[in-house]
């Protein structure tokens, strides 16, 4: 597993501000986790699925976002499969999948949803993914 944090922090909106991310990728420096680091998070990045899921399971202080390359992982069944095994673990916890299988980028609603997002989404859109997904994250305050 490797942890990503960058220093030099961009201004970001204050819900995003301290987010966890396990990112679920063959690519550990890969574009998902550049533009993950980018927007000032703390990613965590691993290959193998039953090493994220676990990790997530047993964190204590708990990820505010689960991020799955699904393509090196059997696609939209391999992501069916992470999400099914953290739910069975009780792990409430906002999604984001990337895939070539995906032809538009998709926002949905409900909580308990995924952001679906194209492998090859461009920046824009991956940024509104990911504001999206952390809506109704409270920001982070320091007394």
């Amino acid at each position: 597993m490797q942890t990503f944090m960058q220093t030099d922090r961009q201004k970001v909106a204050p819900h995003t501000l301290g987010v966890r991310v396990m990112v679920l990728t063959d690519q550990g420096d890969g574009r998902t986790c550049q533009r993950l680091v980018e927007y000032g998070s703390l990613v965590d990045a691993t290959d193998d699925l039953h090493d994220a899921v676990a990790t997530i399971l047993r964190d204590r202080v708990g990820y505010d976002l689960f991020v799955m390359d699904c393509d090196a992982f059997g696609g939209i069944a391999g992501a069916e499969q992470a999400i099914s095994a953290l739910i069975a673990g009780d792990a409430k916890m906002r999604v984001m999948l990337v895939s070539r299988e995906f032809d538009v980028p998709a926002y949905p609603l409900g909580r308990r949803t995924a952001v679906c997002l194209p492998e090859d989404v461009s920046d824009a859109s991956f940024r509104i993914g990911f504001d999206h997904v952390l809506r109704d994250r409270a920001a982070v305050t320091m007394n």
